[in-house]
């Protein structure tokens, strides 16, 4: 049985990265074995809101650069296209505007482009079609039919668990086969994804997920204002994923040198089969990104920052480890020399420091903008956590809460 490539869906929302930051996360991919790439940030308004209108000639030519770079380092390039917010799947006019636009990355080199239809309200537009599925497939048919690629990757708009079943049932009995089904798991952000769970998903939709694993992503942090990194080393994925998928890719975090390391870490436990040890592979992926005379001092940041909706586990400050954690954040503003890195670690770092003297008995005031050392909690309601994004309550609250007024979204 063969292996589905595994990559990165750049999908996320808020600020987006730089040209130069996407080009550095292609050479990182291909240097971990990743081999596909889809460009499809949420904030990029030519991919979504301003979809219909073409990209200006600096942008273009930046999207060129970005294929011919992947293209160099054997990395598949996939541009996705979301039009979901207000396209009349019934309009011809709207249908050749998409085509138009899917058109210029297919003369650049592109083989495989996606189309998102995630995040969406479910309403037909258009005449003639029963269903939301008969028309998103009718769409995503068009869109094959039309221009010479080898397969599209659609991301439907009931695009986790199985519920949605005779959405999912009639999506994969119109699709051309040459499309295949973005899947995020059992969940938004799933705390596991199984062979099982992948299975269930096949046998539904007539065909294996493409699984869109929301992991390290962290815009639901950074869009309400909030620094929470994610570097934990992935868990609860079974190491054979990629022989049951037909494709497998990570969206990150607003960060890009920290995504570096959660994307390390995931490529040794679907790429390194059942020997994968977590811890191992973060030291690893630390020392993959880290120069090498912080990555002592990054190690032991770590411990505080292992935070995530799998496993919320990590480290407290308190008053026994409070001088402990100030001596982490000096060395490690004294020896991390890679600035875009630092400069993503220095909230965290400011309020480990805050923490460590407030533990101390000084009277400081503690902002709960960015959480560290023992506090998850994801500014989303319970019910939300629950039912749509992780099916359980990831929410941890360390000690020190009581120096800040209770968060809204209790």
């Amino acid at each position: 049985m063969g292996r589905a490539p595994l990559g990165v869906v750049e999908g996320f929302y808020g600020p987006m990265w730089s040209h130069e930051d996407r080009l550095s996360v292609v050479d990182f991919a291909a240097r971990i074995g990743m081999t596909i790439y889809i460009y499809g940030p949420k904030w990029d308004p030519y991919h979504r809101r301003f979809w219909r209108n073409p990209y200006p000639p600096r942008a273009l030519e930046e999207l060129r650069i970005f294929v011919d770079w992947c293209l160099k380092l054997g990395v598949e390039p996939v541009i996705a296209i979301s039009p979901g917010l207000d396209i009349d799947y019934s309009s011809e006019r709207d249908i050749s505007v998409l085509v138009r636009k899917l058109e210029e990355f297919v003369e650049m080199g592109v083989r495989t482009l996606a189309l998102f239809l995630d995040d969406i309200p479910p309403t037909l537009r258009g005449k003639g079609f029963r269903t939301l599925a008969e028309a998103q497939a009718h769409l995503a048919n068009r869109v094959v039919e039309n221009l010479s690629i080898d397969r599209l990757v659609l991301c439907p708009t009931h695009y986790y668990g199985l519920a949605k079943r005779s959405y999912l049932e009639e999506l994969g009995k119109l699709l051309d086969p040459r499309i295949e089904v973005m899947w995020t798991g059992m969940f938004v952000c799933s705390p596991k994804i199984s062979v099982e769970d992948v299975s269930g998903f096949e046998n539904i939709v007539g065909r294996k997920p493409f699984v869109w694993d929301n992991y390290p992503v962290n815009d639901y942090f950074t869009c309400r204002g909030i620094t929470r990194l994610h570097i934990a080393p992935l868990r609860n994925r079974d190491s054979d994923l990629l022989s049951h998928v037909s494709g497998y890719t990570l969206n990150p975090a607003n960060q890009v040198e920290c995504s570096k390391i959660a994307l390390h870490a995931a490529s040794e436990l679907l790429l390194g089969g059942s020997s994968y040890d977590p811890q191992r592979a973060l030291r690893n992926a630390i020392a993959a990104v880290v120069n090498r005379s912080a990555r002592y001092w990054f190690e032991r940041f770590a411990e505080f920052n292992t935070a995530a909706f799998f496993d919320t586990s990590e480290r407290e400050i308190t008053r026994e480890s409070a001088d402990e954690a100030l001596e982490i954040v000096r060395n490690l503003r004294e020896t991390l020399s890679i600035r875009k890195l630092l400069a993503e670690v220095e909230p965290v770092l400011s309020k480990m420091e805050a923490i460590a003297r407030y533990a101390k008995g000084e009277r400081i005031a503690l902002s709960w903008r960015v959480q560290t050392a023992g506090e998850y909690n994801p500014p989303l309601p319970r019910e939300s956590m629950e039912r749509e994004m992780f099916g359980c309550v990831p929410r941890r609250v360390p000690w020190y809460a009581e120096a800040y007024p209770e968060p809204e979204w209790w």
